[in-house]
């Protein structure tokens, strides 16, 4: 198995050494088509495009029709510096975890496919600003008897449920004034960021990450022309991750009724992700997990959002966990070496044992 984690480790070095953030569409196209030209001639592979943004989809059969899925992506946010290092342990960098990584293992894994079932990989290259690759790529194959996505949590926990995630965008035209003669305008500014106090006394912040509740982050709010003038016009921009028990018309509705006159556009909306831990298939996975790791995963909710949602929207089983690694998006993000290994033995398991239903 040393062999086997040089291998995933090489792959992960690879990958890593091209950034490609998910508006790179160039860069993230090319490394698809290298990837493409890397897979065994017994597999099948098909590159689509959906706005630009490319997919793969490498199978063992020319049916549409998968017992497993595994879903990924390549993309990655921006950072200051692309480039990795390692120690005995953990591979850091951009990407580490967030999933080039899981990418590496998944690759490795199909190159050497040993299974009866029918099984496809799906990678991806928009998942950190749209999402839209797995939308469509599941709108095609929908017959999914279980998806595996490792780009959830963290420690080999599953995920029962993540939230889901609204982006939005809200304006308002007021009345400008002089800045020394503020009773003569309304200040578009403080208009919205009132809304957005109001907002927080009905969904306060959570204080950490086992506060498991709606959050809404205010990311930008610009406005105005000059220095010596009451804005008369501005924008919000909202990013709310909500629970289950909230709904997108929710905070819609609630946003007109603190004041009808802001205008409000949706940018990305997606539902919260929910699998079903009694599920026969989540529960093989499980039972896979415990064989590999010596102990059964815990079972958490996470604030995250990821291409998950699309398969829960369709109500396929979905397994949701990611190997041991961090600081996603952050300047010391890793991934755990052995860890890609325990997840390779994972699902080299489920492949030769794991009964689908």
């Amino acid at each position: 198995m040393k062999s086997k984690q040089k291998e995933i480790l090489e792959t992960l070095k690879y990958l890593m050494n091209c950034p490609g953030i998910s508006k790179d569409t160039k860069t993230t196209n090319k490394l698809l088509d290298e990837i493409k030209q890397s897979i065994p001639n017994n597999l099948y592979t098909k590159k689509y495009e959906f706005d630009g943004f490319g997919s793969l989809v490498i199978s063992n059969t020319k049916e549409e029709d998968f017992d497993i899925v595994f879903c990924t992506h390549i993309d990655v946010v921006p950072c200051e510096e692309y480039k990795y290092t390692e120690d005995d342990e953990n591979v850091y960098g951009r990407g580490s975890i967030d999933m080039k990584g899981q990418v590496a293992v998944c690759l490795t894994l199909f190159k050497e496919l040993q299974t009866d079932k029918k099984v496809a990989l799906f990678i991806t290259s928009d998942e950190e600003i749209a999402g839209n690759c797995a939308k469509n790529l599941v709108d095609i194959y929908p017959n999914i008897k279980l998806a595996i996505i490792p780009d959830g949590g963290k420690d080999f926990n599953l995920i029962e449920e993540e939230k889901g995630q609204l982006q939005i965008k809200l304006s308002v035209k007021t009345k400008t004034a002089h800045a020394s003669q503020p009773y003569n305008g309304v200040n578009a500014i403080t208009t919205l960021y009132d809304c957005y106090t109001k907002l927080l006394e009905k969904y306060p912040l959570p204080k950490n990450s086992e506060d498991y509740k709606t959050s809404i982050a205010l990311a930008k709010l610009v406005g105005g022309d000059a220095l010596n003038q009451i804005p008369g016009d501005a924008e919000m921009y909202l990013d709310i991750r909500h629970t289950s028990s909230d709904k997108k018309e929710d905070f819609l509705n609630l946003i007109k009724e603190i004041n009808p006159e802001i205008k409000i556009e949706i940018i990305t909306a997606g539902n919260a992700f929910i699998t079903d831990i009694n599920n026969p298939n989540i529960q093989m996975y499980l039972d896979m997990c415990k064989d590999v790791l010596g102990y059964m995963p815990k079972i958490i909710k996470t604030e995250a959002t990821s291409d998950a949602i699309y398969f829960s929207d369709k109500n396929i089983p979905t397994a949701l966990m990611n190997p041991i690694g961090d600081y996603m998006h952050c300047p010391n993000e890793y991934v755990n070496k052995n860890s890609l290994l325990d997840l390779y033995k994972i699902y080299e398991k489920l492949l030769k044992e794991g009964v689908v239903k």
